[in-house]
């Protein structure tokens, strides 16, 4: 609940601070055009792979937190920043393409990146609940123990939500290759 609650506040800030933060306008703008570049006329191999690549980045940085003590705070500090991106992206489509852009995120955007944030999500839970295992472990006092269980159940469970992450990028290519060309902005 906490995840989902910083991922939305990081949507909120992205949409509320679009307009004040130059950073966030340049890095909005320059996703779109690069979300439409990487798509139109591609074929679906093309836009499966490259989905699956960008997405697949944000999963390794997920599982390399928490493997790692500080990935009780950066796990979810990076939902959070991918919750701002989100939020700038869709305050640019929506001020400055109007409908077209209310109507490019909901046909192109957003039912990959639905999936995506609930990969996005499951693996940062993942990911704090291994950090704090290997935290505890640091505490002094604490009795050390073998990890190697855990940490083959954490892969196992990554390897899910990469499955998760290749169901995005397929639908991402799918919606791509069927609509792109009439909703390109």
């Amino acid at each position: 609940v906490i995840l989902v609650a910083l991922f939305i506040a990081g949507i909120a800030i992205g949409t509320f601070s679009y307009q004040k933060l130059n950073i966030l306008a340049e890095y909005s703008d320059t996703y779109i055009q690069r979300f439409i570049s990487q798509r139109f006329e591609s074929s679906f191999f093309s836009v499966v792979l490259n989905s699956f690549m960008e997405s697949m980045l944000m999963l390794l940085i997920l599982f390399t937190f928490g493997t790692s003590m500080l990935g009780v705070i950066l796990a979810p500090f990076s939902l959070l920043a991918r919750g701002v991106l989100y939020g700038g992206v869709t305050a640019l489509l929506y001020s400055d393409y109007s409908v077209k852009g209310i109507a490019f995120n909901a046909v192109l955007v957003l039912p990959s990146a639905i999936i995506l944030i609930t990969a996005l999500l499951l693996a940062s839970r993942e990911s704090v609940k291994f950090s704090l295992i290997i935290a505890r472990m640091s505490l002094p006092g604490s009795s050390s123990f073998n990890l190697s269980v855990d940490f083959k159940n954490y892969c196992g469970r990554y390897l899910f939500i990469t499955l998760l992450v290749l169901v995005s990028a397929l639908a991402d290519a799918v919606l791509s290759c069927s609509f792109m060309g009439s909703l390109k902005l």
